[in-house]
């Protein structure tokens, strides 16, 4: 039932909610679900609150996928998920020159670069701020005083 519940828009607006979430720029990243690429299954679902990431990076799941999993990257330009293509081996790399290719698909990109100030952690920062300069100013003014 899980599983079904991944496509439905309603269902994920409503977790996002449940954790006071604003579904309109809010994501839920789920991990270790195999996504079948080959196939043609998008790993990302409702248009784009649901991310599924890390489906068959196990070699036990590329048969069923086609790929070797996501990675998610998140910066301050946007969102994109990576898929790799599977890796043979150690000798195969070397002997042939190859590497881990992978191929890279925008999911959302930002208007404006998100920076610490815009963020949860900033605000913080701000009144940790505010908080030593109200200090500063009660010392220098004489209000408190330093203990000897």
């Amino acid at each position: 039932k899980y599983y079904e519940l991944l496509n439905d828009e309603k269902t994920v607006n409503s977790i996002l909610e449940e954790f006071n979430l604003d579904a309109r720029f809010s994501h839920i990243i789920n991990g270790h679900v195999p996504v079948e690429q080959k196939k043609g299954e998008s790993p990302i679902k409702c248009g784009g609150k649901l991310m599924v990431i890390d489906g068959g990076f196990s070699k036990a799941y590329q048969g069923k996928t086609g790929i070797a999993g996501y990675t998610l990257v998140y910066n301050s330009h946007g969102m994109r998920l990576v898929a790799h293509e599977p890796f043979k081996s150690t000798e195969d790399a070397i002997l042939k020159e190859t590497d881990v290719y992978s191929d890279s698909k925008i999911v959302e990109s930002s208007t404006f670069r998100l920076r610490v100030a815009d963020t949860d952690t900033g605000y913080e920062i701000r009144e940790a701020i505010c908080q030593l300069e109200e200090l500063l100013k009660a010392y220098q003014e004489g209000t408190i005083v330093e203990k000897e």
